[in-house]
């Protein structure tokens, strides 16, 4: 299989870098101090991101760290209705093909059993057909990255996904770096466990987001004062951040530790069947 290039950065991300990397006096000890995302060449290959996980769908394209085109709807059912055909006509608007993809990431859960099997579905399809890696980004991941895309070190991410029957998929993540979790063992819980374990946290920043309707928000709130809880335009679906999970595992891997996309695999949590616990992206039991 193919995998992510190591194609050079664009001329934008060029100066970013230069920006960051480097004081008025050209010392680059300011780039080894604050190591970031400009100091990481993604590359300029075209990467796909799925999340059908839920009622809200989203599809992203990537090129590198940018994100060229991504579309995010409601559907009445489940797995926000996707086909296809969105893909295409995200690719369309900037000249691409789906032929032209190098890789695909996709939410692979928890979150709704139909949805979460329509969008990998559609993965391993457009990977095996392109002959491009599929990687797996579980769903509460996706929320780390996206609720803690602008925090500090040491702050702690809860993100809330709907387990139904008033149940909650809970992740708790701590930020070590840019783009680097700690990812605690997720778990299904209710309300008042979901409570109990935010107000034990013992780090002093402490953001919730996700699927949380204004009841749990107070409840939330109330149980431990001063933390910051998402507003759902924050928290909803955005397939551009499973594209970021996405890539930094691709670039973690070399081209013959990804496997086949039939090796991606759903994953379903429930209270007797918790996930495991992992350092730089999460597993559940499959």
């Amino acid at each position: 299989m193919s995998s992510i290039s190591d194609g050079q950065l664009n001329p934008e991300s060029m100066a970013m870098a230069s920006k960051h990397g480097a004081n008025s006096s050209g010392d680059s000890s300011v780039g080894e101090r604050n190591a970031g995302w400009w100091d990481d060449d993604a590359g300029s290959d075209l990467l796909l991101a799925i999340d059908s996980s839920s009622r809200t769908g989203s599809l992203a394209v990537l090129r590198g760290h940018y994100v060229l085109a991504e579309a995010s709807w409601t559907a009445t059912g489940p797995g926000g209705a996707l086909h296809l055909g969105y893909a295409e006509l995200l690719l369309q608007s900037h000249g691409y093909r789906v032929a032209d993809l190098k890789a695909v990431a996709v939410a692979i859960g928890p979150g709704s059993f139909t949805g979460i099997r329509a969008g990998l579905s559609l993965g391993q399809g457009l990977s095996s057909a392109l002959d491009v890696p599929l990687v797996g980004i579980s769903t509460l991941e996706a929320l780390a990255w996206q609720l803690g895309c602008t925090a500090k070190s040491g702050d702690f991410i809860c993100a809330v996904v709907s387990a139904g029957r008033g149940l909650i998929h809970l992740g708790l993540s701590e930020v070590t770096g840019s783009g680097s979790f700690v990812h605690r063992p997720p778990s299904t819980v209710t309300a008042d466990e979901l409570c109990a374990s935010v107000a034990a946290i013992p780090n002093e920043c402490v953001i919730v987001g996700g699927e949380i309707e204004p009841d749990l928000a107070r409840q939330i709130v109330a149980a431990r004062p001063g933390l910051t809880v998402a507003n759902p335009v924050t928290g909803q679906r955005r397939a551009a951040y499973v594209a970021m999970a996405g890539l930094a595992l691709l670039r973690s891997r070399s081209e013959a530790e990804n496997p086949g996309p039939e090796s991606v695999q759903p994953v379903y949590l429930n209270r007797e069947n918790p996930g495991r616990a992992t350092t730089s992206g999460w597993s559940g039991e499959r």
